[in-house]
């Protein structure tokens, strides 16, 4: 019986030291899992320069969300800023309009057609503007165009300007707004001198009286909007549908 009881006090004794064993293990190893989560935590932690850096005139933006971005941006090879100029003067000094943007009776056809940009009649010689900043992309004779320049101001933004008499840029050059262009002429389908000019979005044409300088007489357009859609119908020409 004594010998039983010693055997299973024994046995007690061992199982009781190999728990202890293991609690002291496993409390040594804690610290260091713990150290590990608390390094991982940290890489995910904002700075303040982070803080700083992200600081915008709408408040602080979030740099995780940024990183992510920039990172995407990475992964596709195009970690950069898109610029974008947007039309904001006039293309001529002295602004009158023999067609509106719209349907209207072509001038050398007849029938009426979707006028894509505005018709700014003046003398031959007049120089044209460039209405924002930007770069050449075609300057050439385009069929119902004549003599024409385009300008592109990026993210699909585009100017476009016809019938010139002569070119002053060359594709690829660089340009600034209120750079000379060209000048006004009547080369292509015109009956008269005057600049064609258009505002482009992703290659769609849209009323470009949005994006024309207000008279200092008529600070809020509504003059030039109202001439604009009253201009003489019998217009001076343009380009033929899908130019």
């Amino acid at each position: 019986m004594v010998s039983s009881a010693l055997a299973s006090c024994q046995s007690l004794i061992l199982k009781a030291a190999s728990a202890i064993g293991i609690l002291v293990a496993v409390s040594a190893a804690t610290p260091a899992i713990a150290n590990s989560a608390a390094a991982s935590s940290d890489s995910f932690r904002i700075s303040p320069e982070d803080l700083k850096a992200n600081q915008t005139a709408l408040g602080v933006s979030d740099p995780e969300f940024r990183a992510l971005n920039d990172s995407w941006g990475r992964i596709n090879g195009a970690v950069h800023k898109v610029e974008v100029a947007v039309p904001s003067i006039n293309p001529v000094e002295i602004m009158k309009f023999s067609s509106g943007f719209g349907y209207r009776n072509a001038p050398t056809r007849g029938a009426s057609r979707n006028h894509k940009g505005l018709d700014i009649p003046g003398p031959v010689g007049t120089p044209i503007f460039a209405t924002a900043d930007g770069t050449v992309g075609r300057a050439e004779w385009v069929g119902g165009y004549g003599k024409f320049v385009e300008i592109n101001h990026g993210n699909a933004v585009q100017t476009r300007y016809g019938h010139l008499s002569a070119m002053n840029v060359t594709p690829g050059q660089r340009i600034r707004k209120g750079d000379i262009l060209g000048y006004m002429g009547s080369t292509g389908r015109s009956t008269g001198s005057h600049l064609h000019y258009e505002v482009r979005i992703a290659g769609e044409a849209i009323n470009p009286i949005a994006f024309l300088a207000p008279q200092k007489s008529d600070p809020s357009g509504a003059k030039f909007l109202l001439a604009s859609k009253t201009a003489d119908s019998k217009a001076s020409g343009g380009p033929a549908e899908g130019e």
